[in-house]
């Protein structure tokens, strides 16, 4: 379904009725028939300018070899606004044509406006093109924050004006559930656990008389008896975690190996974070078609797939034991490490590979980032 642009017919318009007094007075010999360079039509800052402008008298002045006043004003004597939405023409500054509507266009504008109700505006712009939207994809180890929040309302009125426009548009977030920050996540819970597995964590539960918050506040707050290194998060959503974990399934998980744990407490732990996303989200109306995560593009070998497309390419090389990938030659500031010389590959990878999927697999014909 698509209107007819009600701006752009009155722009049309605007041309037909310069063109054609242009060919009126051609015919009376009031100026010569000559090759006329493009003009343009727009709107005036300035509403008492008019409705639009239109510059053809000064455009045309040098092949007309005239005054672009003179042909401006020729211009308006002979122009013919029966069947426009246009009441009168004026001749403004150097030579401007100055375009008012009449009230009958606005009369229509109006009618179409009723009629249409909440279709009105709609265009078939995008008609058969896929568009894929990726805006939020907050860090899923935490809760989202006022950056996020932003990101959504940007993101989900951009496909909405996509949508509107015809195209077809699939909103997606990008759960990053793998790498260093779950490795971060696993590690961070692992040592709250065992914090409230040993007796001091065991004497705030008892003093706290298993109330969460004020268990987490606790432990939080008494650094003395619940240290943490710099390199994992300190956030209170991490206690409340462990916290629960350890209160549905007990302290059986303290006796497993180190990695044992920080697997059975981030599978715990991050699904409970990314529902909560999704709540966040939906509380001021933001759904997505879409939860794409990263784990599976090492799970089915895009990761590696990439890899080898990028060496067939011929944009890779190897330095210093890692695997490098030469960004400057396209436009970035640097190379950028694909693998690290102890053979882990780097954030870049699984980037690449899902926007590889995005436009080469899945075969959107945009993909947009917020």
């Amino acid at each position: 379904f698509q209107l007819y642009p009600l701006i752009e017919l009155a722009k049309q318009q605007v041309k037909e009725t310069v063109m054609n007094a242009l060919g009126r007075l051609v015919a009376e010999g009031k100026i010569e028939a000559v090759p006329l360079p493009a003009f343009n039509v727009e709107r005036p800052a300035d509403v008492s300018h008019g409705d639009f402008s239109c510059n053809a008298a000064m455009a045309s002045a040098k092949a007309l070899r005239n005054n672009p006043r003179a042909i401006g004003q020729m211009i308006a004597d002979a122009a013919v606004l029966d069947g426009t939405v246009f009441e009168k023409i004026e001749v403004a500054g150097p030579g401007f044509l100055n375009f008012f509507i009449s009230p009958l266009w606005f009369n229509e504008t109006v009618g179409e406006v009723i009629s249409s109700g909440s279709d009105y505006g709609k265009t078939e712009l995008g008609k058969g093109k896929r568009v894929l939207v990726e805006f939020v994809s907050a860090n899923p180890t935490g809760p989202m924050h006022i950056g996020n929040a932003r990101g959504g309302a940007l993101g989900d009125s951009l496909s909405s004006v996509l949508q509107f426009a015809g195209y077809e548009v699939e909103r997606e977030f990008y759960v990053n559930d793998a790498g260093n920050q779950i490795e971060k996540f696993g590690k961070s819970l692992n040592l709250r656990f065992m914090q409230i597995c040993n007796g001091k964590g065991q004497a705030v539960i008892e003093k706290c008389s298993g109330n969460i918050q004020d268990i987490c506040e606790t432990i939080y707050n008494d650094t003395e008896n619940f240290p943490m290194p710099e390199d994992v998060y300190l956030g209170m959503d991490i206690i409340e975690h462990a916290y629960n974990y350890f209160k549905e399934n007990g302290s059986s998980l303290s006796n497993e190996s180190e990695d044992i744990r920080k697997k059975t407490l981030t599978a715990f732990a991050l699904p409970k974070n990314i529902a909560g996303l999704e709540r966040d989200l939906a509380k001021y109306r933001i759904t997505y078609d879409n939860w794409f995560k990263e784990s599976t593009l090492h799970n089915d070998g895009s990761v590696n797939e990439i890899i080898q497309k990028l060496k067939a390419s011929g944009y890779t090389y190897e330095q210093d034991g890692a695997l490098w990938f030469k960004s400057s030659q396209l436009g970035d500031e640097k190379d950028r490490v694909l693998i690290r010389a102890n053979g882990v590959v780097t954030y870049f990878v699984p980037d690449i590979a899902y926007h590889y999927n995005k436009l080469a697999v899945r075969g959107f014909d945009r993909a947009i980032d917020i």
